[in-house]
């Protein structure tokens, strides 16, 4: 493949009439410069420029290849003006995967602000539960909850905050049912679940160092926890829920605590994407305003539920 660069050089030879006056232009000695497009006239088989002791012609052939050189030098500054425009201010297309019930309670109500300070992003959400590899899929950023141990990853994960499942029901289910004393009382209630891999439906709880599994038939099975929650709210069943999602119910009383020392493994909730090397300014922007408004806190402020 020809060397782009010598392209160049010939076009800034044409273009300040002479080798003298490119040489003081590019910062580059007369006479590489002046051997540089001698080897690029070998390799062509052409002659491009006549020289003479006053001046500087260019043959026929010489002035259809300056035409293109000049284009190609333009096309190639232009491709770099857009890299400077990348690299100087948060815009471009950003790509965000989020799953549904972090995107609802938290993510979403965030958006506006975040649109009107920076106006030259456009902004792509995908709000999904499943799992999402941003270097496969051509995502920016990927919002999700893990729990430790945390799987190897070629991924940096920033993390933006933590929640904990709780066990949660109705008052009017507990006046019904009696306040368990521990989580063998619970076996008789009925259960609303996410869906269960297998349908092999069960909790693991811890209290302290404590770890048991609770095993159950759910009653009631969706992927939407605001149903859940909304279920649970109008003495469905016993629920196991996100307490971040879930603390304006607790604090009107629509839901309170059952068993009330045991709860899941603390999740992270984390900001994924492939490399901080070269992290275009829209994606930087976007992390650090979710690292200003984390959940919990956003959710507080906004007063959303």
């Amino acid at each position: 493949m020809e060397d782009l660069n010598d392209l160049a050089l010939f076009a800034h030879v044409v273009t300040q009439q002479g080798f003298s006056a490119a040489s003081r232009h590019l910062g580059i000695p007369k006479s590489r410069l002046s051997r540089r497009i001698s080897q690029l006239e070998e390799r062509l088989g052409v002659r491009l420029l006549q020289r003479s002791s006053r001046r500087l012609l260019l043959t026929g052939v010489g002035r259809e290849f300056y035409e293109r050189c000049q284009a190609t030098v333009a096309a190639g500054d232009e491709a770099f003006d857009v890299l400077r425009q990348a690299t100087s201010q948060p815009q471009g297309l950003l790509r965000v995967s989020c799953p549904f019930t972090l995107a609802q309670f938290w993510l979403t109500p965030l958006i506006p602000a975040f649109m009107r300070a920076c106006p030259g992003v456009r902004l792509q959400l995908e709000v999904s539960n499943r799992r999402v590899d941003p270097m496969q899929e051509n995502i920016d950023v990927v919002l999700r909850v893990r729990r430790p141990p945390f799987e190897d990853s070629s991924l940096i994960a920033r993390p933006l905050g933590s929640t904990v499942d709780v066990l949660l029901a109705s008052p009017a289910l507990l006046a019904q049912l009696g306040a368990p004393q521990g989580l063998t009382d619970l076996a008789a209630w009925p259960v609303l679940s996410l869906p269960a891999e297998n349908d092999r439906y069960r909790w693991t709880l811890e209290r302290g160092a404590q770890v048991q599994e609770f095993g159950f038939t759910p009653h009631f099975v969706t992927d939407d926890m605001f149903a859940l929650r909304h279920l649970a709210e109008q003495g469905m069943g016993l629920a196991l829920l996100p307490e971040i999602m879930c603390r304006d119910a607790l604090a009107e009383g629509r839901l309170v605590r059952v068993c009330g020392e045991w709860a899941c493994a603390t999740s992270e909730i984390q900001a994924a994407f492939a490399s901080r090397r070269g992290m275009l300014p829209a994606v930087r922007a976007f992390i650090d305003y979710l690292l200003q408004n984390p959940p919990g806190e956003a959710v507080a402020r906004t007063g959303l539920s």
